[in-house]
């Protein structure tokens, strides 16, 4: 082993020794290493992907991925490039990019279709380009209070309030968050310009019902408005609002979200009506404070 090879084992070895969850062990291609800290559980015929939001790592998914998995599906979650545990990021942070990568690093672990595809907010985003760009790879999507290709996530460098309605962020936000958000326009205009949604893609479209505090009725409308707009994108998609859950459906309500994935992942019927709304039966909005 070079120097150069030694000095990036120790490094990697660092990483995920601090890091919060510890990758599990995955075939990878002879001559090659892991460019992302990867973590696999179960087995199956298909491969249940989990794309963290803006700022998560794969740790978001800890205490739904067991039971996703369990006698069901394999279920790979995993950290994106310039994140702790994962290769530092280089060039664009778009929709195109990230997906390249994670279809990369499938390819490296020998990890083949079909995918279901779970997207949490930003992460999302990125889950609509891959099912819309490869639709023969993936069977199912599963997208959780997904970002709107058009939502325009803002950076005000001004603000020194934590991170609020995808609007505001901190001075002290990390350069790869910062990098992320300054892209996501591009990444959505990505989306957009992708080829439509195909009919054989499964999709499911969970969307919170809590409104942030500083949520008015108005922006709540705009919210559920561009929740239906993103189902509206994939035919035959089911669009549910998940009640008594905010932004983190997957902790909110993590049973809503685990019967989805297994559904999609072949497992039998979801249940996610049962703590939830159809789009034609709206939760009320937020009173006017």
């Amino acid at each position: 082993m070079n120097p150069r090879e030694r000095a990036r084992s120790v490094a990697l070895a660092i990483s995920l020794c601090c890091a919060s969850t510890v990758a599990l062990p995955a075939s990878v291609v002879a001559g090659d290493m892991s460019h992302h800290q990867i973590h696999i559980e179960g087995s199956g015929a298909r491969t249940v992907i989990l794309e963290s939001g803006l700022g998560d790592t794969l740790d978001i998914w800890k205490d739904i991925q067991p039971r996703i998995a369990s006698r069901c599906t394999r279920t790979l979650s995993y950290t994106r490039a310039g994140y702790l545990g994962s290769d530092p990021a280089s060039g664009p942070r778009d929709s195109a990019t990230i997906v390249t990568e994670l279809r990369e690093e499938l390819d490296r672990r020998n990890i083949r279709p079909p995918y279901v595809l779970v997207g949490h907010s930003l992460g999302g985003l990125y889950m609509q380009y891959f099912a819309r760009n490869f639709p023969s790879e993936v069977t199912g999507l599963l997208l959780v209070d997904s970002t709107h290709w058009d939502q325009h996530m803002i950076v005000n460098t001004q603000a020194n309030q934590r991170y609020s309605a995808q609007r505001e962020v901190t001075l002290f936000m990390p350069w790869i968050m910062r990098r992320e958000l300054t892209d996501s326009t591009q990444a959505g205009e990505q989306v957009h310009d992708s080829p439509p949604g195909a009919d054989d893609v499964r999709t499911i479209v969970l969307s919170s019902t809590v409104a942030p505090k500083s949520g008015t009725p108005d922006t709540q409308a705009h919210a559920m408005q561009l929740q239906d707009e993103i189902a509206a994108d994939f035919p035959g998609a089911r669009h549910v609002f998940v009640t008594g859950a905010g932004h983190y459906i997957q902790r909110d309500q993590p049973d809503v979200v685990i019967n989805a994935a297994r559904e999609l992942a072949g497992c039998g019927e979801s249940q996610v009506r049962a703590n939830s709304h159809t789009r034609d039966q709206r939760p009320p909005l937020p009173a006017s404070p």
